[in-house]
């Protein structure tokens, strides 16, 4: 899969701790960048790093209350 991380990859490149992992992770699933989050199994997690990076700057145009044009 081209520009999807595994989650010890994914972690690693971010710096995230497993808490800070799993507490963006719930935010991102429950979004509508949710097809970015690929879990075939339980313990076989991907993160399509392109919809992540979209994920967070919604998500900050949302805390700054900017208005996307």
């Amino acid at each position: 899969m081209e520009g999807a991380l595994t989650k010890k990859e994914f972690m690693k490149a971010r710096g995230y701790s497993e808490s800070t992992y799993h507490r963006r992770m719930k935010l991102f699933r429950n979004s509508k960048f949710r097809e970015g989050f690929i879990a075939p199994t339980k313990n076989e997690v991907y993160i399509d790093t392109e919809l992540y990076d979209q994920f967070l700057k919604e998500e900050s145009a949302k805390r700054f209350e900017y208005q996307i044009i």
